[in-house]
């Protein structure tokens, strides 16, 4: 089985099932000679990664890709840089996507508002948790 589109069409998809808030910048590519398709999402230092809610709608049974969740890991244990694998049951085709977030510095007189801001999302959007894998890896 091989995913349909391109990477780039499956970042717009991933984009757009993803609830707020998502990503800033998400980019695609192929890996292991086109073996894998991987997804790079960044995000803003100070938003949720909403991972558990991706896998989620990119495995939906009704509206998702036909994948499982195989493996994921954080690669700074409690920091936001990590993947997560995902992989069709017959194992021919393969999406890792790679999450990290980028800082930029707030301006002292916006501090305030951006806290208030940050308060408002975690309090609306919460994020789940993805489910323990032990001893399964998000490389494959």
């Amino acid at each position: 089985m091989t995913l349909p589109g391109s990477p780039a069409g499956c970042c717009a998809a991933s984009a757009s099932c993803t609830p707020s808030p998502s990503p800033k910048v998400v980019t695609g590519h192929e890996s292991r000679l086109g073996e894998w398709w991987v997804l790079e999402l960044d995000h803003d230092a100070d938003t949720g990664l909403r991972r558990a809610e991706l896998v989620q709608a990119l495995t939906d049974p009704e509206h998702g890709l036909p994948l499982e969740l195989r493996g994921h890991r954080d690669l700074t244990p409690g920091e936001s840089l990590g993947l997560i694998l995902l992989k069709s049951p017959d194992n021919t085709a393969t999406l890792q996507l790679r999450y990290d977030r980028f800082d930029y510095p707030v301006k002292p007189e916006r501090a305030e508002m951006f806290a208030a801001i940050r308060r408002r999302i975690s309090t609306v959007t919460g994020e789940a948790p993805l489910p323990a894998m032990p001893g399964c890896s998000a490389t494959g």
